[in-house]
């Protein structure tokens, strides 16, 4: 009778256990396809986040590409206009330096004009320049 006793309760116990490992079972079945579906979706995110990362740094590239491209142009137009600055400065002094001469021997002739002696030849040469120029002045005045 004991035997009988202790094989039911064997019986019981093991069908309540069938009952929890089977609930278990279905709970980690349950779980396990829940996890697939979050691998696929994380799979697809993976993906297009590669994507946009490739194409994110395809136009990094390209934009530092383009800076550099800038950055040379803008060196070379830096470099040119620094020569054109020296070149200008350069033809400043010259015109300075040739207009300080020239204030000097006018200076020289007024002062000369102010003592009654004659121009050295101004008349004759103002009357040069007009044959010279006149004509050529007269045509750009028409036009």
């Amino acid at each position: 009778i004991q035997a009988a006793y202790d094989y039911a309760n064997f019986k019981a116990q093991s069908e309540l256990e069938n009952v929890t490992l089977r609930a278990d079972h279905e709970r980690k079945s349950a779980y396990l396809a829940k996890l697939e579906i979050d691998l696929e979706v994380a799979r697809e995110n993976e993906d297009r986040t590669l994507v946009i990362r490739d194409d994110a740094q395809i136009n990094l590239d390209s934009a530092v590409e383009d800076l550099e491209i800038k950055r040379q142009f803008y060196a070379q137009e830096l470099a040119r206009i620094t020569e054109d600055l020296a070149v200008m400065e350069e033809v400043i002094n010259i015109f300075q330096s040739r207009v300080a001469n020239m204030q000097d021997v006018l200076s020289k002739r007024i002062d000369q004009y102010q003592d009654g002696q004659q121009l050295g030849g101004i008349e004759s040469q103002a009357g040069n320049l007009q044959k010279q120029w006149g004509g050529r002045l007269n045509e750009v005045s028409r036009a």
